[in-house]
């Protein structure tokens, strides 16, 4: 079974999958799912799935809250993986219910951190700071 921070941590690579392969015209969040937690899309864990979907049916209204909060950037310029990062955040904040603005953003730091160049957290930190 997995922790928090690793269910966490599929959540957000399986959204990055998702925003590459969107922009090749071939996403399919159930096949995503599947791939990134290896196991047959039936098997994976509820909360990722809802996470994952209701982030992805509500990414416009997400990325108009990112686009909205960026000084001297605009959301297409943002590395794949930080947007990806962003989403998983506030799309976990916003429809779970279930983790504090501290928390996430502790997470979505260290995902960053883990993931991105080595200032990078900052901004997603001061992004997540303004719209949580």
């Amino acid at each position: 079974m997995l922790t928090r921070n690793q269910e966490q941590e599929k959540i957000m690579l399986s959204i990055y999958q998702y925003l590459f392969y969107q922009r090749m015209k071939n996403e399919d969040i159930v096949d995503i799912l599947s791939n990134v937690y290896e196991l047959p899309y039936d098997e994976v864990p509820l909360f990722s799935k809802e996470v994952c979907v209701k982030t992805l049916l509500h990414q416009e209204e997400i990325d108009q809250i990112i686009s909205s909060n960026l000084v001297k950037w605009t959301i297409d310029r943002i590395n794949l993986v930080a947007h990806a990062i962003l989403l998983f955040a506030i799309g976990e904040y916003k429809y779970t219910n279930e983790i504090s603005k501290a928390e996430i953003i502790n997470v979505a730091v260290e995902l960053a951190k883990k993931y991105l160049d080595d200032k990078d957290y900052k901004f997603i930190n001061a992004i997540l700071d303004k719209v949580l």
